[in-house]
């Protein structure tokens, strides 16, 4: 009996064959400098403190009921889902 990786290698086997396989990748070219909007957005993350999840699990004891942060900090999608599970209020300053 066949197995779903031998299907799949006698596929791609019989395409190698008839000369079906990828195309062939595009030359590589140089990026674009950046969009003004851009740079603008760089400029204003640059220098901002980043929490993640674990950095924030770090800062709380046990029974905190709220974080301080700072008024400019970025705070990671899964630490603001984790912090909403836990019920904990983020107070910013």
């Amino acid at each position: 009996m066949l197995t779903r990786d031998d299907v799949i290698d006698i596929i791609v086997e019989r395409l190698q064959r008839a000369g079906g396989g990828a195309p062939p990748a595009p030359a590589a070219r140089p990026l674009p400098p950046p969009a003004p909007a851009r740079r603008k957005l760089d400029e204003e993350v640059r220098g901002r403190q980043f929490l993640s999840e674990y950095d924030i699990r770090k800062q709380l004891t046990g029974n905190s009921q709220e974080l301080k942060i700072s008024k400019n900090a970025i705070i990671s999608p899964l630490a603001e889902d984790w912090l909403t599970l836990r019920r904990i209020k983020i107070i910013r300053e």
